[in-house]
């Protein structure tokens, strides 16, 4: 799946009735991107939420997704319901918009790349 593939996926807003673990879970397998490593991200042992939330503000795309990630093997493992409550609470839609933002800044970097192949493409031939 591309960069632009994910980005607009991202953006789509789950359905009501839809069970959001397995909606963000389905949605990270469908990338290739679920952290089945997720704890190695992770700074704090045992693994804090909430310590790790914090770091969110300067997590990369693989970051982000090892966040999502350890949500939702909280969810399953300790604290069944817990999810939502991320969600209700900001902590998903962040961890979203940030995955977003790093994979914009992605296609941003590529296309620049691109364009500088072009440039010397074009220079070779004079």
């Amino acid at each position: 799946m591309t960069n632009s593939e994910k980005i607009e996926y991202l953006k789509q807003q789950p359905k009501n009735n839809v069970c959001l673990p397995d909606y963000y879970q389905d949605m990270l397998y469908l990338f290739g991107d679920i952290k089945k490593n997720y704890a190695d991200y992770m700074v704090t042992e045992p693994i804090d939420c909430n310590t790790e939330l914090k770091r969110l503000v300067s997590a990369d795309y693989d970051l982000c997704c090892a966040l999502l990630t350890m949500l939702l093997r909280a969810d399953h493992f300790a604290q069944y319901g817990c999810f939502e409550s991320h969600v209700k609470n900001g902590d998903v839609p962040q961890i979203i918009r940030r995955m977003i933002k790093n994979l914009e800044k992605r296609e941003m970097e590529t296309e620049r790349r691109l364009a500088g192949r072009a440039a010397e493409f074009f220079m070779d031939d004079e």
